[in-house]
């Protein structure tokens, strides 16, 4: 991956995040040069962040002011790093004892296809209607286990007027078995929160909803595609053509657990 390439996903990093915090009721995203932090005022800390993009940013004195930022407003809350751009970041926060979750391997995909619909028996649709959102929320929550009411406030019903959020809804056997959230910024779109529910693994849902979804982002004009993946997600996205091109992690302070 050359260095513009590079530069245009940092800069599209920051521009999700801060379509996905304001379009949040009461959430916000603070951007500086050296890092940016979101407040959504849900409960889970992976939905109050703090991303430093430079290594000035991951700082005692910032890891203070952003305890105190999220502790006024009685939420939890994570750091994210993204390894390449701070490859000290890790050691940094676990001599501090922070708690490390799972690394996420960041992908991309240059030049997105056009193939759409690899399965007929699987039928993608994207969500228009408030029963839809009311389905979609409801599936993330049996998938990752997310409070229901988070979900509901995480995927509000102006999501449904925004032309730079999709979210769609995989069919089989006349019901939604999975899901995935398309955001598409200046030219490159972002794939996540991708589910499918167990008994429907393995029999392409996953693949088609995401070739719909990519073929979907090239008609808003995107040629770029980023996604985070799952150690055991990474076989499938690699073999549609993603690279991986760094580690995505979240880190919890030392004083809360994932588990609050």
């Amino acid at each position: 991956m050359d260095s513009a390439t590079r530069t245009k996903i940092n800069q599209h990093l920051v521009a999700v995040q801060s379509l996905i915090y304001r379009t949040i009721n009461g959430g916000f995203l603070e951007v500086m040069p050296h890092w940016a932090r979101g407040y959504s005022g849900l409960k889970l800390p992976i939905f109050n962040t703090f991303l430093p993009l430079h290594p000035d940013a991951l700082s005692e004195d910032m890891l203070a002011d952003t305890a105190a930022f999220y502790s006024s407003r009685n939420v939890l809350y994570s750091i994210e790093l993204i390894h390449d751009l701070l490859p000290h970041g890790p050691d940094f926060l676990d001599q501090r004892q922070y708690q490390s979750l799972p690394p996420q391997i960041a992908m991309a995909l240059e030049g997105l296809p056009k193939t759409d619909g690899l399965n007929n028996q699987v039928h993608i649709e994207r969500v228009e209607t408030v029963p839809s959102l009311t389905a979609f929320c409801a599936l993330l929550h049996s998938v990752f286990d997310f409070p229901l009411r988070e979900m509901v406030k995480l995927y509000p019903v102006s999501h449904l007027k925004n032309e730079q959020i999709g979210l769609y809804l995989a069919f089989a056997d006349e019901k939604p078995v999975g899901a995935g959230t398309l955001l598409c910024a200046d030219g490159v779109a972002t794939l996540t929160h991708m589910v499918t529910i167990d008994d429907y693994r393995n029999r392409g849902v996953a693949t088609t909803l995401t070739y719909h979804m990519l073929a979907d982002a090239r008609e808003e004009n995107c040629h770029l595609a980023t996604m985070y993946a799952t150690a055991q997600a990474y076989k499938l996205f690699s073999g549609m053509g993603f690279e991986m091109y760094s580690q995505r992690q979240l880190f919890l302070p030392p004083d809360i657990s994932y588990a609050d």
